[in-house]
């Protein structure tokens, strides 16, 4: 009998602090902070998670706040963290272009898992490789790309992988996979590399040691990689 009074007691406690920690201001919801955005705006993150001001920060869903915010195209994941007793913090991990592709008179941009972030005019200099080969019908932003050729897309994929790894994605203009069996790489510099489409991997890492030297002369040219043994390299 005494056991049930006890429990009795403890949940009358705990059901009357519920109601007050859910009804008094001081939980009111006064400050929202972002972090980690870098394209994305404060404030159109802030509207997309739907949070309101002098809203109990007890009421809160934090599942839907996430999903809402991951409706952005340009959000990959989302953190949400009540700060007690009024502040509420938002830690944001923002998707990046890896390249852009073609479409309509405009680009598309995508990311390193092929998720398509925007649609960009010809004339916005995003400083990414431009993708030549790559055909499709339709797309959603916030969505994988869809190719009509899917190993093209994958050997993109890969390409700018392996571009990135020796940090020459911004030295490079285009990578053109038209014809499979020779993916052609051209420079900022106006150098192109014939890879051929076997060794990408190998091939880019000694493209990058080229390109540096040939910079370094302010040489241009072709660099023929498709056969066995040393590049041949042929002056403009």
């Amino acid at each position: 009998m005494k056991s049930a009074f006890k429990i009795f007691i403890l949940v009358l406690i705990l059901g009357i602090s519920a109601a007050l920690l859910l009804s008094s201001d001081i939980f009111n919801i006064k400050n929202i902070y972002v972090t980690g955005n870098k394209t994305v705006p404060k404030n159109e993150i802030i509207l997309l998670s739907n949070i309101q001001y002098n809203q109990n920060i007890f009421r809160l869903n934090r599942k839907k706040i996430i999903k809402n915010i991951l409706h952005h195209p340009k959000i990959k994941a989302v953190r949400m963290k009540r700060v007690l007793p009024s502040s509420i913090a938002l830690d944001i991990i923002e998707r990046e272009g890896v390249a852009l592709i073609p479409y309509l008179g405009s680009y598309i941009t995508i990311d390193e898992e092929s998720v398509i972030l925007e649609v960009i005019s010809l004339d916005y200099n995003l400083d990414l490789p431009v993708i030549q080969g790559i055909t499709f019908s339709d797309f959603k932003l916030g969505e994988e790309l869809i190719s009509d050729n899917k190993e093209k897309l994958s050997i993109v994929m890969n390409i700018l992988k392996y571009l990135k790894s020796v940090e020459m994605t911004e030295m490079v203009e285009t990578i053109n996979v038209e014809d499979t069996s020779n993916i052609v790489i051209n420079s900022k510099s106006n150098v192109l590399f014939y890879l051929g489409n076997n060794n990408l991997d190998y091939k880019i890492r000694m493209a990058k040691s080229i390109l540096d030297d040939l910079n370094e002369k302010m040489e241009t040219g072709i660099v023929d990689m498709r056969h066995e043994g040393s590049p041949i390299f042929k002056r403009d």
